[in-house]
């Protein structure tokens, strides 16, 4: 792309009109503050509609005009001449414009001329590329680096090298990070099997708790139950049957109690009676009351006391029934309540009050359970402690020798990488004089790769570098991206007085067009064909 002619109206320092012609390479010098830069903020404001930094929201117009226009006229990289015009007005959005060749255009159909916004700024505005972070630097480079097939530069590797890799990595960035991120699991697997290990160790000693009992089952069941109960719909029938069911148990219990009450008066009777007969010396039937022999005797004491060993057996064969007759009882009685005549509000809290109790209950059995698991499952690690050490033992050993395959592939990787990096970079290199860049650098302490990006001139780190040489590296680099990009902007070079030592028309002017400012104290505005005075000035030497 060439610029032939800028015009602009109410365009920052000029209120008025202001227009020029340029040139393959031209010239543009005057003092400090007559708007040598205006040619370059209005290069930039007609193709993007923004400042030099690329912010479309700043309005650049002159303070005391209403409207900002500009026009350009310029010729694409086929050849074809073209006039661009933008007119910005200050209060309303409404008359603004932005025309190609008379016609309406959008800002996206008009990049077709330029390819990206921030390219067009790298370029045309040297400063610019150089103001950005590495990342975005980085990115942009990239975008217009060639493609290079990776295979390529795989088949430069040794065999050993590519039977360590096993292949070509399609993404070696990718394929880098997937080795760091199992060196990591690797690691992470050994630090978890030593833990293991200890915790196994540990297990083997470990004395165990007791088991704990869920005493409280029959309550749940019973809950469970009257709950059952409360939600059925088929109270009174049941209530009936349910009442019988508790009448007969408390019938039979009276008559066990009795049956009861009589063993014990009657062992306690015979039993004094039992003591007598042995114990006096002169012992007498308790049935006839005549005097026993005796032989008599030993038989009477020997029948009374296998009678009441019967009473006593009976009497506790007898209890037992009757706990389990009063346990059934209870039971009993809990389902003739649930069955009970309460209102349906009542019903509702007995129902809410047992559903808060089964659940307090159930938790209560759940933590129990867990807890004798838990103990089980310490047996369990107990039982196969020692064997799991020897397994881990030996996974760790495997783990190790995976690590070490993994840095020999990443090793191979980086330098794989490195090599690609450097291949695809002498796309750009080429077009650069003493400026060099670095994509990465090797840490020392790990020796990775760090993605970077960064930039010297003839050695010199960028931060360090004067003014002249900032400029320099700032137009090698604008040189370099409009060639490996193909879209053959114009550059601009400003403040080139700082430059004194530095030909940018024999560097850049080649097949590029040029503007050079420069600062001449006390002098107007002059915009003239620098490659003529360039030519008269060799000719004159």
């Amino acid at each position: 792309m060439k610029i032939t002619y800028i015009k602009t109206i109410g365009f920052r320092k000029f209120e008025n009109e202001f227009e020029t012609d340029l040139f393959d390479v031209t010239s543009i010098t005057g003092g400090n503050a007559k708007g040598k830069t205006n040619i370059l903020y209005a290069i930039i404001w007609g193709f993007l509609g923004c400042n030099l930094t690329g912010d479309d929201k700043v309005y650049i117009g002159n303070k005391n005009a209403d409207d900002c226009y500009v026009e350009i006229h310029f010729i694409d990289n086929f050849g074809i001449n073209h006039t661009l015009k933008r007119l910005k007005n200050k209060y309303n959005n409404k008359k603004n414009l932005l025309l190609l060749d008379e016609k309406n255009i959008s800002q996206e159909n008009l990049t077709s001329y330029y390819s990206d916004k921030k390219l067009f700024l790298s370029i045309v505005n040297s400063n610019y590329f150089i103001s950005r972070s590495p990342a975005d630097q980085k990115a942009l480079l990239d975008k217009y680096l060639p493609e290079i097939d990776i295979m390529e530069i795989y088949n430069k590797l040794d065999d050993n090298d590519k039977s360590i890799l096993e292949g070509c990595p399609r993404n070696v960035i990718q394929y880098i990070q997937e080795l760091n991120d199992d060196k990591k699991m690797y690691e992470n697997k050994i630090k978890n099997l030593q833990g293991k290990i200890a915790y196994a160790e540990n297990s083997i000693s470990e004395k165990l708790d007791s088991p704990k009992t869920f005493d409280k089952q029959e309550e749940l069941s019973l809950s469970m139950q009257e709950l059952s109960f409360l939600k059925s719909d088929q109270k009174a029938e049941a209530r009936k049957k349910q009442q019988k069911i508790v009448d007969n148990l408390k019938s039979q219990i009276t008559t066990y109690q009795n049956e009861i009450d009589t063993l014990n008066t009657n062992m306690i009777n015979g039993k004094k009676t039992y003591l007598t007969i042995k114990n006096e010396p002169i012992s007498y039937c308790p049935m006839c009351k005549q005097e026993l022999s005796n032989e008599g005797r030993l038989v009477t004491i020997q029948n009374m006391k296998i009678s009441l060993e019967n009473d006593y057996s009976n009497k506790m064969h007898k209890e037992s029934e009757l706990q389990e007759l009063k346990k059934n009882l209870a039971i009993e009685k809990c389902k003739l309540y649930a069955l009970g005549t309460d209102t349906a509000d009542d019903q509702n809290n007995r129902i809410k009050e047992l559903e808060n109790q089964i659940e307090i209950l159930e938790h209560e059995k759940s933590e129990i359970d867990q807890y004798n698991t838990s103990i089980n499952i310490k047996k369990e690690n107990i039982r196969k402690a020692k064997a799991d050490i020897q397994i881990f033992k030996k996974n760790i050993d495997d783990l190790y020798n995976n690590i070490d395959s993994n840095k020999k592939a990443k090793d191979v990787a980086q330098k794989l990488l490195i090599n690609y990096i450097e291949a695809k970079m002498k796309f750009a290199t080429k077009h650069l004089k003493n400026v060099n860049i670095k994509y990465y650098t090797i840490l020392k302490d790990s020796g990775e790769i760090k993605q970077d990006f960064i930039i010297t001139y003839k050695g010199n780190d960028f931060k360090n570098l004067s003014r002249s040489e900032t400029i320099a590296t700032s137009l090698e680099i604008s040189n370099m991206l409009n060639k490996i990009s193909g879209v053959k902007l114009p550059l601009f070079v400003d403040d080139s007085e700082s430059c004194a030592d530095y030909n940018f028309i024999e560097d850049f002017s080649n097949d590029t067009q040029i503007l050079i400012s420069k600062v001449e104290k006390g002098q107007s505005l002059k915009i003239y064909d620098g490659y003529l005075e360039n030519t008269n000035y060799l000719q004159a030497a």
